[in-house]
């Protein structure tokens, strides 16, 4: 993936498959929205590790990449997703966003985007989940 790897991995704790299992639901969420999936867990695989993007997804004219916030409750002691995405945060995507940019020139032409998806079970089994997606969550000049 040009300078970018996708992680695969099985998630070892209760919390990891739980964000696993967001990422899968929030995945299909932009799939339903006509989005096309790009990358997912994608990391820069040259130099210092900078972070991760959960999902790259494209349509017609926008590249989001997008944070999956994945929550047990919706009054996570976590905070809301929003919350959960501090100024740090958000400056790392925008540097692992333009880095995937460079890296992947044929997306340049897209208007580029990147939201925050937050996904919480709906029951205890934890089999139905709602999905709400923050567009423009992180802003920038691009």
């Amino acid at each position: 993936m040009g300078g970018f790897k996708q992680q695969h991995f099985l998630a070892s704790s209760p919390s990891k498959r739980l964000g696993q299992t967001g990422e899968q639901i929030a995945a299909a969420a932009y799939r339903k929205r006509g989005f096309v999936i790009v990358a997912e867990n994608a990391v820069n695989a040259r130099g210092k590790r900078i972070g991760e993007l959960d999902l790259v997804v494209k349509n017609r004219d926008t590249i989001i990449f997008v944070e999956v916030k994945t929550r047990s409750q919706p009054d996570s002691r976590f905070g809301s997703a929003r919350e959960s995405v501090s100024v740090y945060k958000s400056r790392k995507l925008l540097k692992m966003a333009k880095l995937f940019l460079v890296r992947h020139p044929q997306y340049l032409i897209l208007r580029p985007q990147i939201d925050i998806c937050l996904v919480i079970p709906n029951n205890l089994d934890n089999r139905r989940f709602s999905v709400t997606i923050l567009a423009h969550a992180v802003q920038d000049d691009w």
